[in-house]
């Protein structure tokens, strides 16, 4: 399987890092070709799977896509691109300002590109926990949700084996709460003043 991921700041590295250690090639683009190019070194050292600097249309051609990207430019790549997003896994990380349960970030997706087989996913950690994989010596939570479960497992498989934990969090009519935790967490960082990064543990009694 090869993954692509749609912009190097601090989120597409930490997703490139997760997965070049599951072993997985990964092909990332960015407006700046030279900074693909260094978060791409940066994510594959020292890890099985190898990270490519590439193209905008090499990566979106891989069978699951990361839109590491703020809502607007998701969007923006939606619309222009709808037919090359049609039946791939994709994958929404952005945490918008503000959303409700029938505006939330991939639902805005859904309605540009309904043909791409959408996912929620990533909101509740920053990215150094999750370029990490560990907060305070626990594996990073990861909360997964789509209405197409063959996607979302793809996705749930990936992070598992990349070392964190993740979770199925339902269809996506739950992508709003997964935003507001993301918000959230951000907000009460802010307020700490945290030098370090953030993450919401799901720790159930079994």
């Amino acid at each position: 399987m090869r993954i692509g991921i749609i912009g190097a700041g601090m989120m597409g590295l930490a997703v490139a890092r997760r997965v070049a250690l599951t072993g997985t090639a990964v092909l990332l683009a960015d407006r700046s070709v030279a900074r693909a190019r260094r978060v791409a070194a940066e994510a594959s050292a020292g890890a099985p799977g190898c990270v490519l600097a590439t193209t905008m249309a090499a990566a979106l051609r891989s069978e699951v896509v990361f839109l590491a990207l703020r809502l607007p430019e998701s969007l923006e790549l939606a619309r222009r691109q709808p037919h090359v997003l049609r039946g791939r896994a994709v994958v929404d990380l952005s945490v918008p300002e503000r959303t409700d349960p029938l505006s939330s970030a991939v639902r805005q997706l859904v309605c540009v590109a309904p043909e791409a087989r959408w996912v929620k996913a990533l909101t509740t950690a920053d990215a150094g926990a999750l370029h990490r994989g560990a907060t305070e010596g626990h594996p990073v939570d990861v909360f997964v949700a789509s209405d197409d479960d063959r996607a979302k497992v793809v996705v749930v498989e990936l992070f598992d084996r990349s070392g964190v934990r993740a979770f199925d969090a339902g269809g996506l009519d739950n992508a709003w709460i997964l935003e507001g935790m993301g918000r959230l967490g951000q907000e009460v960082g802010e307020r700490l003043g945290l030098s370090e990064s953030w993450s919401f543990k799901f720790m159930p009694s079994w």
